[in-house]
């Protein structure tokens, strides 16, 4: 008997994937269900064996991670060693469709010799030389491309990597106002 299957990527939104079959012997566990309670379920770990899995958008394939993470942060130790020690072994695969801005490497150049060797935020010294020998520090857009800001000098700034996660993290509003500072120096 062949099995087909369709993934479920929005709501009343399916996309069908290829004939599967079972991967490895199903499993029991528990989830949580739509109100958060506990909840056995059976899980059928399976593989495509015909078709394409779909190309999906960058964006909502971030979205499926940060949904499975916030799970993740809300269950116990014991839950998580348990489930983690399930996980597979060899990561899966996902062609991915995504936007690449084309940025100017003379306005990134210009950030990072305008640090000199310091990071815009935080004040401290790159952590480490690149093969180079130049300080290791990376551009940062203030206002990012993808919501509409600019490549310019303006809106570019040298972070050390640290600092480049928290403002892609937390985007607080005076760590914001300190880099317009700096980019207009």
């Amino acid at each position: 008997m062949d099995v087909h299957l369709f993934e479920r990527n929005a709501p009343k939104t399916y996309t069908y994937v290829g004939r599967v079959r079972l991967d490895s012997a199903p499993y029991q566990e528990v989830q949580p269900d739509s109100e958060g309670s506990p909840r056995n379920v059976w899980v059928f770990p399976l593989r495509v064996v015909s078709g394409q899995i779909p190309v999906l958008p960058v964006a909502e394939i971030d979205q499926q991670e940060a949904k499975a993470h916030k799970v993740a942060r809300r269950l116990s130790d014991l839950e998580i060693r348990e489930k983690a020690s399930r996980g597979r072994t060899q990561p899966g695969q996902r062609q991915a469709l995504g936007v690449r801005y084309e940025r100017d490497v003379f306005v990134a150049e210009n950030a990072k010799r305008r640090a000199k060797g310091l990071c815009e935020l935080c004040g401290g010294e790159a952590p480490f030389s690149r093969a180079d020998g130049d300080p290791y520090l990376e551009t940062h857009h203030i206002v990012w491309l993808a919501q509409g800001g600019a490549d310019t000098v303006e809106n570019t700034v040298a972070l050390c990597p640290n600092c480049h996660r928290k403002m892609h993290v937390l985007k607080l509003e005076g760590d914001i106002a300190t880099l317009r500072v700096k980019a207009k120096l």
